[in-house]
């Protein structure tokens, strides 16, 4: 009988961050913020077993179309993540994850404090993928990720997903990653119990057209819980264009979509039809790196957000700095 003794031996690195976002708003009072962001990493890359442990805490305050309001909130992330070759073509993926949403009261227009607005949510993930060398440059995967979330209303669910994909080269001259799949969703705590069924997807590819323009389509396809405790079944997909004018210089923009379907009793508007909303965003920046330790950005935001809640109908817009370091 052989014995498989994991080789954790090798060599480990470590990066860790500190960012601070901060904005300030022209003609809206009440709306600026300054948000920290800490995260830590470390990485194994070397010796048969490689993986990385994450962990981060950041302050996020936002426009929350699925709540009409400004929400500000703690989010803390931990991630444990595998790669272990099994045996000729085959290897193993794995991947454990936390993450808390901890949302701060609500301060409505006329000053008053609403505590416990909104439902904040515990979610633990955990994924397996097997790996299998179809040609040298493309792997085909299978995998399975159970997700459980908990609220601060007392309600709960349960996530199983199934999926397949493609690794490497897509066709050619597109390299990425793919996999869609099937997916269920179980209510728990709620007095609606239904359970719910989807597609669901992720990935992203990117195309060369030279050494210094590409252009990289991302999609994405899962359920997700709002900060009213109501369940979603979101479609996203971009594409991002990047050309690199110099070492230096470089500008980007990015042009987006979205689907958002809202699930159950709790996504039904005072009509009786479930919400649906759709978005179109676009994003350009030119970005200047003056050396290793300093990074400038400047860049335009433009959002538009469709819906059959009144509401939840707007434009916005906005420009942004963005100046970082790194010793």
């Amino acid at each position: 009988q052989d014995l498989v003794v994991l080789d954790v031996v090798g060599e480990l690195a470590a990066d860790a961050a500190v960012l601070i976002s901060s904005s300030k708003f022209a003609s809206i009072d009440g709306q600026d913020f300054a948000n920290p962001t800490m995260s830590l990493e470390f990485v194994k890359q070397s010796g048969r077993t490689t993986g990385s442990l994450t962990m981060s805490a950041s302050r996020q305050s936002r426009a929350d179309a699925a709540v009409n309001a400004r929400v500000e909130s703690w989010i803390y992330n931990a991630g444990l993540g595998f790669r272990y070759p099994i045996s000729g073509t085959y290897t193993l993926s794995g991947n454990l994850g936390y993450n808390n949403i901890v949302y701060s009261d609500y301060t409505a227009a006329d000053g008053t404090t609403v505590r416990d607005a909104y439902a904040d949510l515990a979610s633990y993930t955990a994924g397996i993928d097997l790996f299998h060398i179809l040609t040298s440059d493309r792997d085909i995967l299978g995998g399975y990720r159970y997700r459980h979330g908990a609220t601060s209303k007392s309600t709960s669910y349960t996530d199983h997903a199934f999926n397949a994909g493609l690794s490497g080269k897509i066709i050619r001259g597109v390299n990425g990653n793919l996999r869609v799949g099937y997916q269920t969703r179980i209510p728990g705590g709620r007095v609606d119990t239904e359970s719910f069924e989807s597609w669901t997807a992720g990935g992203s590819a990117t195309y060369a057209f030279n050494k210094k323009t590409n252009v990289t389509a991302n999609i994405g396809k899962d359920f997700s819980t709002t900060a009213a405790d109501t369940f979603v079944d979101t479609l996203t997909a971009s594409l991002d264009f990047q050309y690199a004018y110099s070492s230096k210089w470089s500008a980007t923009s990015t042009l987006g979509y979205g689907d958002s379907r809202f699930l159950g009793a709790a996504g039904r508007l005072p009509t009786g039809a479930e919400r649906h909303d759709n978005y179109v965003s676009f994003l350009a920046s030119l970005n200047y790196s003056m050396s290793e330790h300093l990074k400038v950005s400047v860049s335009y935001t433009w959002f538009k957000n469709w819906s059959n809640s009144s509401f939840a109908v707007f434009t916005r817009d906005g420009y942004s700095l963005h100046v970082s370091t790194r010793w």
